[in-house]
């Protein structure tokens, strides 16, 4: 059997989550999923191609982890398609949007603002590297959708999900970059 493909589109994931949808439905189970990073990206502003996973929180994990490995091993996905390594980002004070631009029957979705997205990305603030394209470009988008132009909006904003802690420096010297470039814009 192939290796399984590290970039999944947009017609991967739906499949995938259609997939889970219908074990779900089979199994009578109530399942809530939180989607967060590239796939929001990707889905509900169309500003990438594809990701690596879906990073999500997922309720109750107990049910929907065993269907997620099932539809891996059926669609020769990696078996992180759908990770939760999201949930030490995860503000407590964000409660999810549903997630329009994506309704798969089986499963309730969500997905965080775009406000709280930004706050998340500027805090990962993960520079690219040959495996992974990092969050600059994600962050530069939402500034610019957001019509975020100075530091203080960036600081209000990280503030409102998590509190008055700062930005590591490394993290702030990246946002300050691509703030410079959006305000040239």
């Amino acid at each position: 059997m192939p290796k399984p493909s590290r970039r999944l589109s947009r017609a991967v994931i739906v499949r995938a989550l259609s997939r889970l949808g219908e074990l779900c439905a089979e199994k009578q189970s109530r399942v809530e999923i939180a989607i967060y990073g590239g796939t929001v990206m990707m889905l509900a502003y169309d500003c990438r191609e594809a990701t690596k996973d879906i990073e999500a929180i997922f309720h109750p994990p107990g049910v929907v982890e065993p269907l997620i490995q099932r539809v891996a091993r059926e669609q020769n996905l990696p078996d992180d398609w759908m990770n939760s390594g999201v949930g030490p980002f995860a503000a407590k004070r964000e409660e999810g949007i549903p997630f329009e631009q994506l309704q798969i029957p089986g499963l309730v979705m969500t997905r965080p603002s775009a406000k709280y997205l930004l706050a998340m990305k500027c805090r990962a603030g993960r520079l690219p590297t040959p495996f992974r394209a990092g969050d600059m470009a994600d962050i530069t988008f939402l500034l610019r959708e957001l019509k975020v132009r100075s530091m203080a909006e960036v600081d209000a904003i990280a503030a409102e999900f998590y509190g008055n802690s700062a930005l590591e420096p490394e993290k702030r010297w990246l946002v300050e970059k691509l703030l410079q470039e959006v305000r040239r814009d």
